[in-house]
C-alpha cells in the first residue's frame, strides 16, 4: 500500500513537471522580460479591473468578478507562453475575447505564439482569437466606440502584434543561422588550418628526407673510399697517409653530425602536431638557385665529377620553383653517386618561355651490378610528387646508355 502511493506521488510529481512553466531553461534576459511584461499585465488587470471599471457603462456589474477572474488566467498564461506557445494561445483566446482585464496579457501572448510557433499555426490561432473577440462590442459595448471602428480596430491591433512576433521569430532565425554559418566556418578553418600544417610538416619532412639522403650518400662515399684503400691486400705505397686518414676521418664525423641534426629536425617536425610548437626545421631558410654550386661543391669534395651550368636567372622564378630545381638536382646527384660511382656527371639548369629546365644525366657504368646504398626508388616517387605538386613534369629514364633526370617547371613569379 505504501508502495503504491510513492508511485502515485512519483507518477504526480513527474506530471507536474512535464506541466511546470519553468522547465524551460531562461537567461537573465529572458527572466527580465518574462518578469517585466507579468509586472505590466497586473498593473494593467489591476487598472481596467479595478480602477477603470466604472467607465465601462456596458459591462454589467454582475460580469466584472467574471471579467476579473479571466484576466488573472490570462496574466499566468504568460508563464506558460515559452514552454507551450500554441497551448497559451489557444486558452487565452477566451480571456482575451471575454475579458477588459485580460486585453495586454492577451495581447502579448498572441506576439509570443507569433515568435515561438509556426507561422502557420499561429496565425490560424490569432484569426480564431480575432473571430472570438469581435462580437464582445454588441454584448458588452464599450463607451464612445463606433462599431465599425471596433470591427476594424481589433484585427487591425491583433494583426500588428503579431507581425511584431513573425518578425521578432524571423529575427531569431537568421541570427541563429549566422550563428550556425559562424560555428561551421570556424570548423572549416580549423580543418583547413590543420590541414594546412600537415602538408607544411609534410613537405619539411620530404625536404629532411632528401637532406639526409644526400649526407648518407657522402658518408657513404668516404668511408668505402677509406675501406678500399686501407684493405691488407693493398701494397704500403699506396695506402693513405696518417693525414689523408685524418681528413677522411674528419669528413665522414661531419657528414654523421649532420646527418643526425637532419635526423633529429625530422623527428621534430613529425612531432610537432603533438606539441604544438614550431620547430626549428620549419624555421631554416630555403634552397635557392643560388646554392646549387656550393651544392655541386659538396659533390665534388666527395670525389663526385660534376660539370654544372646554370643558365636561370634566380629573381625570375618563384621560391618553391628554385626549392624543388634544388631538391631535385640534389636527389639526381644522390643516385649518380650511389649507382654509379666515378661517373661524370652533367648538369644543366635552364629557362625558356616560362619553363625552368633541370637535366643531370650521367653514363651507365659497365659491369656495376650493386650500389654502395641499396635503393628502393623511393627517392624518385616522392620527388615525381614533389613535382607534380609545383605543376610540373619528371621523366627519368636510359636514353643512349646514359641515365637521364628531366624537370621541367613553371617559372612563375619572384
Amino acid at each position: 500500500m505504501a508502495a503504491t502511493r510513492a508511485t502515485t506521488r512519483e507518477r504526480a510529481g513527474r506530471a507536474v513537471l512535464r506541466l511546470s512553466p519553468f522547465a524551460v531553461p531562461r537567461t537573465r534576459a529572458e527572466w527580465a522580460s518574462d518578469c517585466t511584461l507579468f509586472g505590466i499585465a497586473v498593473l494593467v488587470w489591476f487598472e481596467l479591473g479595478f480602477t477603470s471599471a466604472p467607465e465601462y457603462t456596458g459591462v454589467p456589474d454582475w460580469f466584472w468578478p467574471v471579467d476579473r477572474v479571466l484576466g488573472v488566467v490570462s496574466c499566468l498564461l504568460l508563464w506558460w507562453t515559452r514552454r507551450f506557445p500554441r497551448a497559451a494561445a489557444i486558452l487565452g483566446a477566451v480571456p482575451g475575447a471575454l475579458a477588459v482585464s485580460a486585453t495586454f496579457a492577451a495581447l502579448v501572448v498572441v506576439h509570443r505564439v507569433g515568435r515561438l510557433a509556426r507561422p502557420s499555426s499561429s496565425v490560424t490561432i490569432t484569426a480564431a482569437t480575432v473571430a472570438a473577440a469581435l462580437p464582445y462590442h454588441a454584448f458588452f459595448p464599450l463607451p464612445g466606440m463606433p462599431w465599425l471602428v471596433w470591427l476594424i480596430m481589433i484585427p487591425l491591433l491583433y494583426a500588428l502584434v503579431l507581425s511584431l512576433g513573425l518578425l521578432a521569430r524571423s529575427r531569431a532565425q537568421v541570427v541563429e543561422g549566422l550563428r550556425a554559418a559562424a560555428v561551421l566556418e570556424h570548423d572549416r578553418y580549423e580543418e583547413r588550418l590543420t590541414q594546412t600544417r600537415r602538408e607544411e610538416r609534410e613537405r619539411i619532412a620530404r625536404e629532411m628526407h632528401d637532406v639526409l639522403a644526400h649526407r648518407v650518400s657522402l658518408l657513404s662515399v668516404h668511408a668505402g673510399a677509406l675501406e678500399y684503400r686501407t684493405r691488407p691486400e693493398v701494397p704500403p705505397e699506396r695506402s693513405p697517409t696518417a693525414a689523408e686518414v685524418h681528413d677522411a676521418a674528419v669528413v665522414i664525423r661531419d657528414s654523421a653530425h649532420r646527418a643526425i641534426e637532419d635526423l633529429r629536425d625530422l623527428l621534430l617536425v613529425l612531432r610537432e602536431e603533438e606539441t604544438g610548437t614550431p620547430s626549428a626545421a620549419t624555421q631554416r631558410p630555403q634552397p635557392r638557385l643560388d646554392d646549387i654550386h656550393a651544392l655541386v661543391a659538396e659533390a665534388t669534395g666527395a670525389g663526385e665529377s660534376v660539370e654544372v651550368r646554370v643558365d636561370v636567372p634566380a629573381g625570375e622564378v618563384r621560391d618553391t620553383t628554385q626549392r624543388t630545381v634544388y631538391r631535385s638536382l640534389q636527389e639526381g646527384l644522390t643516385n649518380a653517386r650511389k649507382h654509379a660511382p666515378g661517373a661524370e656527371v652533367s648538369v644543366a639548369v635552364e629557362s625558356s618561355d616560362g619553363t625552368v629546365r633541370l637535366e643531370v644525366s650521367n653514363p651507365i657504368p659497365v659491369g656495376v651490378t650493386s650500389a654502395e646504398i641499396p635503393g628502393t626508388g623511393r627517392g624518385l616517387v616522392g620527388l615525381a610528387e614533389r613535382v607534380r605538386l609545383e605543376g610540373g613534369h619528371l621523366d627519368a629514364g636510359v636514353h643512349d646508355g646514359r641515365f637521364c633526370l628531366v624537370v621541367e617547371l613553371p617559372a612563375g613569379g619572384p
